[in-house]
């Protein structure tokens, strides 16, 4: 008899990701942690990864309050997701999390930490960084 083996999502941060939160890190430490606990924990949930898929999904969850929506100017061309944080620490809730998914890695690539103000304009540098680094991934 054989089994079929059951493939589990995994996630990986960017450099570039890093780097946005390093930096953010030197401005709102306690923010730029919610952030980071967040991902640590998502990335070992196969539920929250789960969700990252669902447009417009909204968890309730008190350790897990996030909203998940598509880069909609630019899904025709990329996979882009943006995630919302809410009741986390600091500023937190101020910023993106901008990520994609790899199909056939069935991974995450988190991908930059934006503002909330940054306007998802086609032509801002974020917005060529990411592409860029979606690019470079191969993520088809």
């Amino acid at each position: 008899m054989k089994y079929s083996r059951v493939s589990a999502y995994s996630m990986s941060i960017h450099e570039d990701a890093e780097k946005d939160l390093e930096a953010l890190y030197q401005v709102d430490e306690e923010g730029a942690a919610g952030i980071d606990v967040f991902l640590e924990e998502a990335a070992s949930s196969q539920t929250v990864l789960d969700h990252l898929l669902e447009n417009r999904y909204r968890s309730y969850d008190a350790g897990f309050d996030f909203e998940v929506r598509r880069w909609e100017s630019l899904w025709k061309h990329y996979g882009l997701w943006r995630l919302r944080l809410f009741g986390f620490p600091g500023d937190a809730a101020s910023y993106r999390v901008i990520y994609a998914f790899h199909g056939k890695q069935r991974r995450y690539y988190i991908l930059g930490i934006v503002p909330r103000d940054f306007d998802y304009d086609p032509k801002h540098p974020f917005t060529q960084r990411i592409i860029n680094a979606y690019q470079a991934l191969g993520i088809p």
